[in-house]
């Protein structure tokens, strides 16, 4: 493990399926992160091979809980913030410099996307997809089956789509960056998730 790699002694990891992938990642006070994911299908046996995935620049700030995943590796990615009460549910894939405001429950089976900015705590059902650089309201409920799509801000119980972050969209576009490349991942992945 890197020298950059916090640890607060308090934290309760299962090294057996946690994979601390890079470097400059803190995991504070309280933290419990790689136990069996709470999923009455799977058994404690089946998983061991399945783990919790943190990247370079990761920030889970305190009292995080983070599932091990049941058919796939749980993925915390670069440069995320997770802040306090904070839980990612088993098999959820949250992509690079997201922020979970303190609170947020994650599904399991879910996928965050880049940049994706969700509120003081909102919830999300599991198997969803939050697209890239969208934002979800505080207090906010995500549904079954409701999509968000990237850059559209969301609020309510349940959520409804309020508009699109459209500076960030300009931004972008200024930046020569493909917006609709964003939406194209957004779509494949809510397909694969629904089975669609």
């Amino acid at each position: 493990m890197h020298n950059s790699v916090y640890i607060h002694p308090s934290a309760e990891i299962n090294w057996d399926n946690v994979e601390i992938a890079g470097e400059d990642i803190y995991i504070g006070p309280g933290c419990v992160i790689g136990f069996p994911a709470e999923d009455k299908k799977h058994l404690i046996s089946e998983n061991e091979d399945k783990c919790v995935v943190i990247r370079s620049g990761a920030r889970l700030t305190g009292l995080v809980t983070v599932d091990a995943g049941t058919i796939q590796d749980t993925i915390i990615g670069e440069g995320s913030f997770l802040m306090k009460h904070s839980h990612v549910g088993h098999d959820s894939i949250i992509d690079r410099d997201v922020t979970l405001s303190c609170g947020v429950k994650i599904g399991g089976h879910c996928v965050v996307m880049k940049g994706a900015n969700l509120g003081l705590n909102a919830v999300v059902h599991p198997r969803q997809v939050i697209g890239a650089y969208s934002m979800i309201g505080m207090g906010s409920v995500v549904p079954s089956k409701k999509r968000i799509w990237p850059f559209g801000k969301y609020a309510g119980n349940p959520v409804k789509h309020m508009g699109e972050n459209s500076r960030l969209i300009l931004k972008m576009l200024d930046e020569g960056k493909d917006v609709e490349k964003l939406r194209n991942k957004a779509d494949i992945a809510y397909s694969n998730l629904m089975g669609i």
